[in-house]
């Protein structure tokens, strides 16, 4: 069985509280369906989100992100793209 993977590029909403700005290069969000890997390896039962945020990782921003949209940050952070 094969995990999928859909993602969209774009720069997240300007936050003046962070001191990175919005990169559309590297900022973005990705659906892995049936994987829990940003790289899309191994195969799971469940489907994950990543919110990718700039080129070096930015956690509170992420945080904040997901928190957004009523959601929370799991796990620890992986290297996507």
């Amino acid at each position: 069985m094969f995990t999928s993977v859909v993602d969209r590029h774009g720069p997240w909403p300007d936050d003046p509280e962070s001191d990175r700005s919005p990169s559309a290069k590297y900022d973005g969000v990705q659906v892995v369906f049936h994987g829990e890997d940003a790289q899309g390896g191994r195969w799971a039962d469940y489907h994950t989100v990543f919110v990718h945020v700039s080129k070096f990782g930015d956690l509170s921003r992420a945080r904040k992100l997901a928190a957004y949209i009523g959601g929370e940050v799991l796990g620890e952070p992986q290297l996507g793209w």
